[in-house]
């Protein structure tokens, strides 16, 4: 099977599981109406309120939100039908709580939630890469059994402990020590204060990016710290088994110089398992870090998420379900058509 014919079975197979899973998350969210008989509408008001409310105030309600009171099975082909043409059409209704549309709450997210996880998970992966190439040439030594022994004690720490810790140490202690030298914001995305004076100030973008930096660091060292234990020891390791195979002792037998035979031969061969990490690392930037944006009260998509499941609010978490669902796929996708060009060995098939 050729690389064309691979693309094409991929592409049916990727289309096939994306189908599933707009199924899957349409019956999820809706278990409780099916199984329970409750509403959404039943979550949003209370018993007291609902006798008070007119049966047009209701219907209006229940229009709103694209629900049918106690529908049978032909509303329920209804809603799945329409379910299915706004999923495709960028449409994920409105929210419970903020009486908006949920797509325009994603949207104000997102770019804070990429520039988190993107500036994060470059630092990480570069940093991961390096350290373990680097203590890979020389397996055993003394760094690096200190380099693994610090991955591993980083690898096994948990972020929002790591959050908090950074808060306590650069947002509490270090500004009292050096009276309010070292300041780093207690959370948030940007001071208010910067916001409504950037408007009027000539250099408003700038101050704006400033501050924003300026709250990206802690949440960004606590992520960094986090993925970069998990990248080290998948290079390191995967490197030590690359240079034990045959084609490094003849390559070196050849005469090549180590850094020739390290770079050239081994990096190459031992980065290919990580394509796939690393695919599957961007795939799952939209969703965000749920724990440390809510530690840092960072405005993205992961406090967001956490915030929604808390309150309820189905719409949101339905929609950003499946958008982590689908960016999941194709990072899949892409990572296994990248596996297979940068690998002639491997055969579609």
């Amino acid at each position: 099977m050729g690389l064309r014919e691979y693309v094409i079975r991929r592409s049916i197979y990727m289309f096939l599981l994306v189908v599933a899973v707009v199924c899957f998350n349409f019956f999820l969210f809706r278990l409780p109406t099916l199984v329970l008989g409750v509403s959404p509408v039943d979550l949003m008001i209370s018993e007291e309120l609902r006798r008070n409310l007119t049966r047009d105030v209701l219907a209006q309600l229940y229009t709103r939100f694209g629900l049918v009171p106690d529908p049978d099975i032909f509303d329920w082909i209804y809603m799945f039908w329409r379910y299915i043409v706004n999923m495709f059409t960028g449409n994920f209704g409105i929210s419970f709580v903020s009486q908006k549309p949920v797509m325009d709450e994603l949207m104000a997210r997102l770019p804070n939630t990429l520039l988190l996880m993107g500036t994060s998970s470059i630092v990480s992966i570069i940093l991961g890469i390096y350290t373990g190439v680097k203590v890979a040439a020389d397996p055993g030594s003394r760094k690096d059994v200190s380099a693994v022994t610090v991955a591993l004690f980083i690898y096994a720490l948990p972020i929002f402990w790591l959050g908090m810790m950074l808060l306590m140490t650069f947002s509490f202690y270090l500004p009292a020590l050096t009276d309010g030298f070292i300041n780093f914001p207690l959370g948030g995305t940007i001071d208010y204060e910067v916001w409504v004076s950037a408007k009027t100030d000539p250099l408003g973008s700038l101050v704006i990016a400033a501050n924003i930096l300026h709250h990206l660091i802690l949440p960004m060292i606590a992520l960094g710290v986090g993925g970069y234990g998990g990248y080290f020891l998948y290079m390191r390791n995967n490197l030590i088994d690359v240079m034990t195979e045959d084609y490094i002792l003849t390559a070196r037998a050849k005469g090549l110089d180590e850094n020739q035979v390290l770079y050239k031969h081994g990096l190459k061969n031992a980065m290919l398992p990580m394509v796939t990490i690393i695919a599957m690392t961007f795939g799952f930037l939209i969703n965000g870090a749920t724990l440390t944006e809510t530690v840092f009260n960072w405005y993205g998509l992961g406090r967001y998420i956490f915030e929604s499941l808390f309150i309820l609010d189905y719409p949101v978490v339905q929609a950003i379900f499946m958008i982590i669902a689908i960016t999941a796929i194709l990072a899949n996708f892409i990572a296994d058509l990248l596996y297979g060009v940068l690998d002639p060995r491997i055969k579609y098939g």
